[in-house]
């Protein structure tokens, strides 16, 4: 009796209680994430399987027929997604942001500092930026100012230092978020484009591997162009995010051509044949043009990176994201209906022409390359 409570006196004091189902739920969510993440780069795999099969449709007619095959989809990929993604990465790395937050009620005169030393920075990126060089005797000033500032914080007292907090939020509105606010609203237009343009690309595809290198290409594309508005990429692991779910977004879209397929049928048995030619490949353009949407979002805002990307952080920017598609949805749902006007209806009535011929002509290729003998 006497070691248990000897032992019991021994054992170290315990903590604020753990709530065990959030702490499992916590758990939970991040084996979710390592197993959507795992299911992307299968499907990604699968992806590239397709092209094989196409090799070996092309290698089956003739050999030089299947390398000129892989030479070309290796040209075309460098050159449409290979050089925005070696362009995003030789994009300058931001500056990472402090994650500590300012309170201005009980402002911490070290946070203060390295707010500062932040705003400094980034301003110092922001004036390498090309597209901001008519700007950068402005910019030299704001760093100037950013110094005085900072040399007052550091030598304040304490009572002072709360009017200090407030003089560094009207700094950062003033001469960091003003100057960004041009480049803002011209990624923005640039992402409202590229979801119109995607969506209107797999609208009249009619296939899914088609669509998934669209998808590929464009959002590829598209982040590249928003680090150099920018003029910033995230560092390594915020990259490989972004670059995630450019992956995921590609699989989907290839995925999505089969749900869409079969809308299209259910709607072709109520509204006739053309109309479900139609409508499956234009909801298939919506969703990918709203996919694209959300990803130009959270792309722009690891770009941008004025904010840090801290757990709180990163569940009001995802809110965020989604806020913005949610807005933006009917306009660009109506832009990619007024753009695809009647060629998804062309395309359908050409596939369905092209589909009838399509054995004769494929004969009639394999005939010029001395293809296997029938049976």
């Amino acid at each position: 009796m006497t070691q248990e409570i000897a032992v019991a006196e021994d054992a170290p004091a315990k903590g604020p209680m753990q709530w065990e189902l959030a702490d499992q739920a916590k758990l939970a969510w991040r084996a979710l994430k390592w197993a959507f993440t795992a299911m992307i780069s299968l499907m990604f795999l699968v992806v590239i399987g397709q092209g094989f099969l196409f090799y070996r449709v092309f290698a089956d007619v003739h050999p030089a027929l299947g390398i000129g095959f892989i030479a070309i989809l290796a040209l075309v990929l460098f050159l449409l997604v290979g050089r925005p993604l070696m362009s995003f990465f030789t994009t300058p790395v931001v500056a990472r942001p402090s994650t500590a937050t300012l309170d201005f009620n009980n402002p911490s005169q070290a946070v203060m500092s390295d707010r500062l030393k932040y705003d400094v920075k980034y301003l110092s990126s922001m004036r390498r930026n090309p597209d901001l060089t008519a700007e950068r005797p402005a910019v030299d000033k704001s760093i100037a100012e950013a110094k005085r500032l900072l040399a007052r914080v550091n030598s304040a007292k304490t009572d002072e230092l709360k009017d200090l907090a407030n003089a560094i939020a009207v700094f950062e509105v003033e001469h960091i978020e003003a100057r960004l606010a041009d480049i803002d609203a011209r990624v923005d237009k640039l992402i409202h484009a590229e979801a119109v343009g995607v969506g209107v690309a797999t609208a009249i595809s009619m296939n899914g591997t088609v669509d998934a290198f669209i998808v590929l290409w464009r959002n590829a594309n598209l982040v590249s162009r928003i680090s150099r508005m920018y003029f910033g990429r995230p560092h390594l692991r915020g990259s490989l995010i972004i670059l995630r779910d450019v992956a995921g977004i590609v699989v989907l879209a290839r995925a999505l051509e089969d749900v869409t397929e079969i809308t299209g049928e259910v709607i072709g048995s109520l509204l006739g044949r053309m109309g479900g030619l139609v409508a499956g490949p234009v909801m298939d353009g919506a969703i990918n043009a709203m996919m694209t949407l959300k990803l130009g979002y959270l792309a722009k805002r690891r770009c941008r990176s004025f904010q840090s990307w801290t757990p709180e952080q990163a569940s009001s920017i995802s809110a965020d994201a989604l806020a913005r598609v949610r807005k933006e949805s009917s306009s660009v749902a109506s832009d990619l209906l007024k753009r695809c006007g009647g060629l998804t209806a062309t395309a359908a009535r050409a596939t369905e022409k092209a589909m009838t011929g399509s054995k004769n002509a494929w004969s009639t290729i394999q005939s010029w390359f001395g293809g296997p003998a029938k049976a």
